[in-house]
């Protein structure tokens, strides 16, 4: 089986009765990924938490790594549409306050499940969710009309916004389990707020002074 096949749904289910058999198959397997992490997950055991026969999962999902690709996949939508409605709510206000809002959603969303999101990070193997390119074509639409709005000076708009979603996501992501009580105390956010800010405006830090670090001869 070719990796994109393994990591695909077989398909998407229409009806109330196959969609709800779905929730459940995904709920099952997040339950037993936080419990007992991804080396002991396995389709018979989340068909027997799911409530439902293995052969109704191998419907939807070739294996477990389709699972938890579509776990991680819904994961990184949620995020999207966070950032989105926040892009939409916050049209005309400075950056400081669009950049705070977007970074406590993104922290808040991440709240709703940490110890999914610790697995996501230490147990995960490598699995490539796929992508939605309609929802990132909308994000770099918004990004092409606010980042400039805003005085960004990179000269790629495209790569300055990856650049920015990139970093969020990561030091939220490492956060959870680094520095979770930096996370609860918004110490972190306000950290993270400057970093983005910073980039956007294109400020550099101080470097060193010149002769720091010499001897004198």
């Amino acid at each position: 089986m070719r990796k994109r096949d393994a990591i695909t749904p077989r398909k998407q289910p229409t009806q109330d009765r196959s969609r709800a058999t779905v929730e459940a198959i995904l709920q099952a397997t997040a339950y037993i990924l936080v419990r007992d992490g991804y080396a002991r997950l396995t389709t018979n055991r989340v068909a027997q938490r799911a409530g439902v026969n293995v052969a109704s999962l191998y419907q939807f999902f070739p294996g477990k790594e389709a699972l938890v690709a579509e776990l991680h996949r819904r994961h990184i939508e949620q995020g999207r549409a966070a950032a989105r409605a926040v892009l939409a709510a916050h049209q005309g206000q400075s950056p400081d306050r669009v950049l705070r809002t977007m970074v406590a959603a993104s922290i808040a969303a991440h709240a709703v499940e940490p110890e999914l999101h610790r697995v996501f990070l230490e147990q995960m193997p490598r699995i490539k969710a796929p992508r939605s390119a309609a929802s990132e074509g909308f994000m770099l639409e918004e990004a092409k009309q606010l980042l400039p709005a805003w005085g960004c000076a990179a000269p790629d708009v495209e790569l300055a916004w990856w650049m920015m979603q990139t970093a969020a996501h990561a030091v939220v992501h490492q956060a959870i389990v680094e520095r979770p009580d930096d996370l609860r105390s918004g110490a972190l956010a306000e950290e993270l707020v400057r970093l983005l800010d910073r980039y956007l405006r294109g400020e550099q830090a101080p470097g060193p002074r010149a002769g720091a670090g010499r001897e004198d001869t």
